[in-house]
């Protein structure tokens, strides 16, 4: 028997797993069977048990590899010394998770939010998932730390702070493009711009002077003397 290759069986591995995500697309990842995959990736059962033992290796691998190649695809991006800030970072960084999720008979954002639902039922899906996010949280401080020293950011900004509304905000604009029609990253990076064009203090002038206007607008009862 002719020996089997490393490249072959990264072939065989990458055959298999396009095979499970469409599966996930279609199916729903709790609803896809092994017998899905099986029929769906063209093997027989005994090649594809020869790589993954049960349904959740196959999911954990799914999602590694998703992972590791979008942690790769961002490597640069959050690297680089872009000049543009916070609005800037965000649009490029949409796109780039898009454009990297969009695949032949499957989009990777979609079966990211059923990904999200798995992690709520296993523990080692939401261990795996955390360990990436947390990662990227930290090169996002890391980015945020540069900015503050450039003066995209304020002094009193926290990096820490700074990484985990990026990540929110990222991850919120995967979930509203799967859930909700016309979502737009520039409209997003927009919005950002526009909560920052007021710095603290003239947004504390401005809380100020809103709080004096309703106060002279509805003053406050004198007490009646006795």
């Amino acid at each position: 028997m002719p020996k089997i290759t490393e490249a072959h069986r990264a072939l065989r591995r990458a055959q298999i797993l396009d095979a499970a995500w469409r599966c996930f697309q279609r199916e729903g990842v709790q609803a896809t069977r092994m017998e899905h995959i099986i029929a769906e990736s063209g093997l027989a059962a005994s090649a594809l048990y020869r790589y993954f033992r049960n349904k959740d290796d196959v999911i954990l691998a799914a999602i590694e590899t998703s992972m590791v190649g979008l942690s790769a695809l961002l490597k640069p991006l959050v690297e680089d010394q872009d000049e543009g800030g916070v609005p800037a970072f965000l649009e490029r960084a949409a796109a780039s998770i898009t454009a990297y999720s969009r695949r032949s008979g499957f989009d990777l954002m979609s079966i990211g939010i059923h990904g999200w639902s798995e992690a709520q039922r296993s523990p080692t899906v939401k261990a795996l998932l955390a360990r990436f996010y947390v990662a990227f949280r930290g090169r996002l401080a890391a980015k945020a730390l540069r900015w503050r020293e450039a003066g995209l950011l304020s002094p009193a900004a926290q990096p820490e702070d700074v990484s985990q509304m990026l990540m929110s905000l990222l991850l919120g604009t995967v979930a509203q493009a799967k859930l909700v029609d016309a979502t737009d990253a520039r409209a997003v990076a927009r919005g950002v711009s526009a909560c920052a064009v007021a710095g603290p203090d003239q947004q504390l002038r401005q809380g100020l002077d809103s709080t004096s206007a309703r106060q002279r607008s509805h003053p406050a009862k004198q007490p009646i003397s006795p």
